[in-house]
């Protein structure tokens, strides 16, 4: 066995250039491991609360001092002599030590950083590589046997508007998706083709290629369909076909222009009535082959929910993020009303891993696809390729295959599939 010796935290920068925290485990045997924390932009109000200082003078109040106190003064020093085998029983102790349905005590970073850190000791003292550990604690919680078989196939975000770029584009993420039949290497390769294409496209319309914040260039059109339509200029360039050879799917994050009961789109002259708004929802999903549709909807507007649920093709995947937010109740919620058939995943909306094991748990029981996905604020920690491919996840969405904080997790995926040989 090989206990904890020390842990400790301190801050380091995000994808945004904000704090976040990064900490490091230290076994007896002096081998370190080392975490770090994520943050959202697009922000469920169902998630679990981050903990920041709020100090305006610091890092304009988005500091995590007080967090890193709790870890190397509080919980990192309880900790000392203890097995990182026991995960569930330390998330569980996490759990209890913060109190709040929400993790708004301790805080869901500081109290992920913690559980992260823990599971991937746990992989070590355990001489097995972390995916493989993660599978066997998802097994312990779901009684099932998940065979690893295959890499998640991968959402490519290439465009990015919303509150992910500066732009007149209201939808959040305009995405390719290969097909589900290519080996994850030869999607990766398909995708960041395509995307070299699109950027060439983008020159050719004088367009903005800047890229946001998940790494996706940040064209000013003037609507939002303009998006769909240049993606599907560039995957015909390619000689592929839209809707056979490579799919499309959007992350509308409706919630951010849902206003009074209506959605107001810059493009639209006048808020749009729920009616109004499934009807031109419906009619994009229908004439660009949609494969994804991820938050539509505002997460409060379930009548909405239930109405496009009814309305589009079973054979696209209806996603919930913000309007789930990897939240164990909402997702039973959805589960009884019947209002969507996938769930985005993100620990950090949750707190532990235990926890996020459960979520997923109950989704793949219910047959929701799951999606695993990272934030708008990343780190270079690549922990949830692993958690991906230990879930059997139908799907992971890291970005564009751009930038260091997105080609790390992408980089993870193509490497366990050389190791492992599920090419």
């Amino acid at each position: 066995m090989k206990p904890i010796k020390k842990i400790f935290a301190y801050e380091i920068l995000d994808s945004r250039g904000y704090p976040t925290i990064e900490a490091r485990l230290e076994l007896e045997n002096c081998q370190n491991i080392i975490t770090s924390i994520p943050s959202g932009t697009s922000l469920s109000k169902y998630e679990a609360s981050e903990l920041r200082d709020n100090v305006a003078e610091r890092f304009n109040g988005m500091g995590v001092t007080q967090s890193i106190y709790y870890i190397n003064e509080l919980i990192g020093p309880k900790l000392i002599g203890v097995s990182p085998s026991k995960q569930l029983e330390i998330d569980n102790w996490l759990i209890k030590a913060d109190g709040t349905k929400n993790k708004s005590k301790l805080g869901a970073n500081t109290i992920l950083a913690i559980s992260q850190l823990v599971a991937k000791a746990g992989a070590i003292e355990n001489k097995t590589p972390l995916f493989r550990y993660l599978n066997i604690l998802f097994e312990k919680i779901s009684k099932i046997k998940t065979s690893i078989e295959k890499i998640p196939t991968p959402i490519f975000s290439v465009i990015n508007g919303g509150k992910h770029a500066n732009n007149n584009l209201d939808f959040q993420e305009f995405e390719v998706i290969p097909s589900s039949s290519l080996s994850f290497s030869d999607s990766l390769q398909q995708i960041s083709e395509i995307f070299y294409e699109l950027k060439k496209v983008l020159i050719f319309r004088h367009a903005n290629i800047s890229v946001g914040e998940e790494g996706g260039f940040t064209p000013n059109f003037a609507s939002n369909l303009d998006g769909l339509e240049i993606l599907t200029e560039t995957i015909s360039r390619k000689k592929l076909k839209p809707g056979i050879d490579v799919f499309l799917g959007i992350d509308i994050a409706a919630s951010h222009f849902y206003q009074n009961g209506r959605y107001q789109l810059r493009e639209k002259a006048q808020a749009m009535r729920l009616n109004d708004y499934l009807n031109f929802i419906e009619k994009i999903a229908n004439n660009y082959s949609l494969l994804m549709l991820e938050d539509p909807l505002s997460e409060d507007d379930w009548d909405g929910w239930k109405n496009l649920y009814q309305k589009i093709k079973k054979e696209i995947y209806l996603v919930g993020d913000d309007f789930l937010g990897s939240n164990k109740e909402r997702l039973l919620k959805a589960i009884k009303e019947k209002v969507c058939s996938s769930i985005v995943i993100k620990p950090n909306q949750v707190g532990t891993i235990t926890e996020t094991l459960e979520v997923a748990d109950l989704a793949k029981k219910n047959e929701f696809s799951i999606i695993v996905s990272h934030r708008s604020s990343e780190t270079n920690d690549d922990f949830i390729a692993d958690l991906s491919v230990a879930l059997q996840a139908d799907f992971v969405k890291f970005g564009a295959p751009s930038r260091g904080e997105r080609v790390a997790k992408y980089n993870r995926l193509w490497q366990i599939e050389r190791q492992e040989k599920l090419g």
